[in-house]
């Protein structure tokens, strides 16, 4: 794992520990809440960097980085939006895949029938967010192997919630700067067409999910919008 010093609201910094090869986050206890604005920009930015390379998987038993035992894994629920990690039975911390912690977040949510009908309309195969295997879209609407529903991100919440916390970092009311109005209404007319589209343009890459495809949507909104 490497470290990232993050800004603390209010003062200090927050130190947060991220394996790339896996693509998980792990947050001493209270951490993840601790976050300053522009320091989760700065948190979205890299998880939309890294999910650029597929994943490798997390070992079968996951240590404490702070006491050694071993983590026990737990299933939540945000709202209607189930998500999972690993914590640790002392309190120090809880290890997060980045589409976890997007889950916890409120970012991800399955699709509609209509979006889902849209999506087999304009693509064969998607790769499951959860576990990364082939999802026929012909035949099937969840992941035959982990038993995934096919999900997606809200780029509509996400690009809301990146200019929200854009202007908290600038010390202003979102949409008071000049000229701001709704750049996230910029981004796509709707989720499911910009995913469509992104997909289309990148179909011979074997790994991508409509997460994973989302995330690259929203590193080009950070890139223009910072």
């Amino acid at each position: 794992m490497t470290t990232l010093d993050l800004e603390r609201r209010l003062s200090s910094t927050v130190e947060i520990d991220l394996c790339a090869g896996c693509r998980a986050l792990w947050f001493d206890r209270y951490e993840d809440i601790q976050l300053s604005p522009s320091a989760t920009l700065k948190l979205f930015g890299i998880i939309s960097e890294r999910s650029a390379a597929a994943a490798g998987p997390l070992p079968a038993r996951l240590r404490c980085p702070r006491c050694g035992s071993e983590l026990t894994h737990t299933h939540d629920l945000q709202r209607s939006t189930r998500f999972q990690y690993w914590r640790c039975a002392d309190g120090h911390g809880r290890l997060m895949t980045f589409v976890d912690f997007l889950r916890a977040k409120d970012f991800v949510r399955p699709l509609s029938p209509q979006q889902l009908a849209e999506l087999r309309n304009n693509v064969q195969t998607i790769n499951c967010s959860n576990c990364a295997a082939p999802i026929d879209l012909t035949r099937d609407s969840i992941c035959r192997h982990c038993g995934s529903a096919i999900s997606m991100l809200d780029l509509k919440q996400m690009t809301r919630t990146i200019e929200q916390l854009q202007a908290a970092a600038e010390g202003r009311t979102a949409g008071s700067s000049p000229g701001a109005g709704s750049r996230s209404d910029g981004l796509e007319p709707r989720d499911i067409d910009a995913l469509v589209l992104a997909l289309k343009a990148e179909r011979n890459d074997s790994h991508l999910s409509l997460i994973e495809t989302g995330l690259r949507l929203v590193g080009d909104f950070l890139r223009r919008s910072l």
